[in-house]
């Protein structure tokens, strides 16, 4: 407990980077991690307060700073950064986050460094990896930092693997019985074999549902997180400021 204490004081923050593609469920993910129902507030990295409509502005103007902060009032002990633009693959944008990476990681101070990235990824679309998300797994690397591949939008790709087993002639029943075998068979062809033969894959994945859902929990991210940060320090400053997922706080307590 000691140990806790001290580390909090000083490092109060666990800082996550988010990549994803604008439809890839971001902030609906860690609204739901952090237990919120209202929109993050965004700090600069001098962490001064700035106004959503002036960020939301210069999104449309096709610019973006990685360094904001995104702070949700239910939890700020979680700081995270938004890859925004990342997905375009413009090479402005790729060098912007390669840049983040690599600053953040280096850095001398626990407070500032990135401690882990969640890499979305829809599984909903017809275009399972882009050219960008090859790129990122097979050539930048991030060093120490974990990163979570998170599947998100299980149940669209569930929906999918319904419609091509009636598509290939199979009755509905017949569909229904083998829907879920199918969708799994899609999410480890399109997505866990590629990222797995990867330079550089992911240290772990986690599949999720429409986090919109209420059912729909987080928790296997919050753990596999958790698992993947070799660092004890990282990963009892990880446990430390988690508010919602007690049964990994205990645990880790236990095993400590």
């Amino acid at each position: 407990m000691d140990k806790a204490i001290d580390l909090r004081s000083k490092c109060k923050h666990f800082r996550v980077l988010i990549i994803g593609r604008a439809n890839a469920g971001k902030t609906t993910l860690l609204k739901r991690v952090c237990n919120s129902v209202e929109d993050p507030e965004i700090y600069s990295a001098k962490n001064e307060k700035i106004d959503v409509s002036i960020v939301e502005g210069s999104a449309e103007r096709g610019s973006h700073d990685i360094e904001n902060q995104l702070i949700f009032k239910s939890n700020p002990q979680f700081i995270f950064h938004d890859s925004r633009g990342f997905e375009s693959g413009s090479v402005d944008e790729t060098d912007k986050v390669k840049a983040f990476i690599t600053k953040r990681a280096e850095g001398n101070s626990l407070a500032k460094q990135l401690h882990a990235i969640w890499y979305c990824l829809p599984t909903d679309t017809n275009r399972p990896l882009l050219k960008i998300d090859d790129k990122f797994f097979g050539t930048y690397g991030t060093g120490k930092v974990p990163v979570i591949a998170i599947f998100t939008k299980f149940d669209g790709l569930v929906n999918k693997a319904y419609t091509e087993l009636v598509d290939n002639g199979l009755s509905e029943d017949e569909a229904e019985e083998k829907l879920t075998e199918k969708a799994e068979e899609l999410l480890q062809t399109n997505f866990r074999e590629p990222l797995s033969r990867a330079t550089f894959p992911p240290s772990d994945y986690v599949q999720l549902d429409d986090m919109r859902e209420p059912t729909t929990s987080c928790n296997e991210l919050i753990e596999k997180t958790a698992n993947a940060l070799t660092d004890d320090t990282l990963k009892l400053l990880f446990v430390s400021v988690q508010q919602n997922n007690i049964d990994v706080c205990i645990r880790y307590a236990v095993d400590r």
